[in-house]
């Protein structure tokens, strides 16, 4: 049975091939206790004539593992919500360059210590599937990744860290909603509490515009990831996009992608943008008023789909053009940590303390399984770089492979509306 496996000792590493290549093989990773919530873990990577042992060191794990805010513990469905969205949303977290955690006495591959880069992945494939890599800094400051593998980490032991994380929560209850159960519909047609996740303080309808007929931006991700386009027609503007039927690569277990399951959309649920409320609202996590924006989208049958994006500190949104979008807010929908995170940013604010939170609702305000029925997995947000109070607000398709819309919405009604219609 998975869940009597408890062996952090021994833990096989799949590799993979970087930039076509297999140059080195990963032997296996370990996970030592060391104190309440923090391991060692060491990784044994081999090839090229290198054989060395990589470690990171004092790692917090209770980081990595789906955690229940305090405030929305008793509300069953929002329980399973926060947990289900969590772990289906990958979290990243990276180890920099001359991290205090990286222990590479001897360097590796010809590179110092302070010269690597590592990432540790819970990834979004359901619980147990984690990642690792390993990246090199060249001269010029870039970085090169070497090392890409993957490791199931012990069901028994995982089990047992989400119930130590999240004590009123019983994990074999809560299995079918963590793991890649088939035929989980992430909880569609449920009630979502959301008054108990913020209070509102006031709220205004403002000016917004639907950039539909602007062409896709494609940049950084997007652009690295064009090829996982596996059908899509003949579209150049957001609102074609949105009525196209684009499919992608499906990303499976280990943690690949593959053209042999193909993932669907359905993104006319979101073809037009009907209006846009902008909220000053209280969270439980926050110290400070937050701000939230809803946009309220219309699919082809003229029904409302309202996109909430709630607990939003201003700022730490950067001023961007959107040419630079890619450098704004980048998170997933739903509930989760930014896609990628420097460890350092984690342990600053650990997840469960993160009042930011996103959902897209139906016309009778209950959860849409966003990822299958419309095909959307994440946010990018930034302020504009010459008027800071109107927010661009960019929805992601499944895997944030493309953008598939790009909104501007005047935050404060401050901007003149020249301005905003100059968008």
């Amino acid at each position: 049975m998975k869940y009597a496996n408890h062996n952090l000792a021994q833990i096989a590493l799949t590799s993979e091939p970087v930039s076509g290549e297999l140059t080195y093989v990963g032997e296996g990773i370990r996970f030592t206790s060391t104190a309440s919530n923090l391991y060692d873990i060491s990784f044994d990577l081999q090839g090229e004539g290198v054989s060395e042992t990589l470690s990171l060191r004092g790692v917090d794990l209770s980081l990595f593992i789906p955690t229940v805010p305090e405030h929305v513990q008793g509300n069953t469905e929002l329980v399973r919500w926060f947990l289900s969205e969590r772990e289906f949303n990958r979290q990243r977290a990276m180890f920099k360059a001359g991290s205090e955690h990286i222990d590479a006495p001897n360097g590796f591959a010809g590179y110092d210590s302070d010269e690597l880069v590592i990432a540790l992945t819970n990834n979004c494939l359901g619980a147990g599937y984690w990642e690792l890599a390993v990246s090199v800094v060249e001269e010029d400051g870039s970085t090169r990744k070497i090392y890409q593998g993957f490791f199931d980490f012990p069901m028994g032991t995982y089990a047992e860290m989400v119930q130590n994380s999240n004590p009123d929560v019983s994990y074999m209850a809560q299995a079918r909603s963590m793991e890649p159960w088939l035929g989980f519909d992430f909880l569609k047609g449920s009630t979502f509490a959301i008054d108990q996740l913020r209070t509102v303080a006031s709220d205004q309808t403002v000016e917004a515009v639907d950039l539909a007929d602007a062409a896709v931006l494609v940049r950084n991700e997007q652009e690295d990831k064009a090829d996982l386009v596996v059908y899509d027609g003949d579209w150049e503007t957001y609102a074609e996009l949105r009525q196209s039927q684009v499919k992608f690569q499906s990303f499976v277990s280990p943690g690949i992608y593959t053209e042999q399951r193909l993932w669907d959309s359905n993104l006319s649920e979101i073809a037009s943008l009907d209006h846009a409320i902008v909220r000053e609202v209280d969270s439980p996590l926050s110290e400070k008023a937050l701000t939230e924006v809803e946009l309220v989208l219309l699919n082809n049958e003229g029904v409302p789909r309202r996109l909430i994006i709630s607990g939003i500190d201003l700022d730490q949104v950067p001023e961007l053009s959107p040419e630079d979008y890619s450098d704004g807010i980048y998170r997933p929908m739903g509930f989760g940590t930014p896609f990628t995170q420097d460890y350092e940013d984690l342990k600053q604010l650990p997840p469960d303390q993160d009042p930011f939170f996103s959902v897209l609702l139906d016309e009778n305000d209950r959860i849409m399984n966003y990822r299958m029925d419309v095909g959307l997995n994440g946010l990018v947000l930034h302020r504009d770089e010459e008027e800071p109070s109107l927010l661009h607000i960019y929805p992601m398709s499944y895997e944030r492979i493309l953008l598939v819309g790009h909104y501007v919405v005047d935050l404060d009604e401050s901007a003149s509306k020249t301005a905003l219609r100059s968008e």
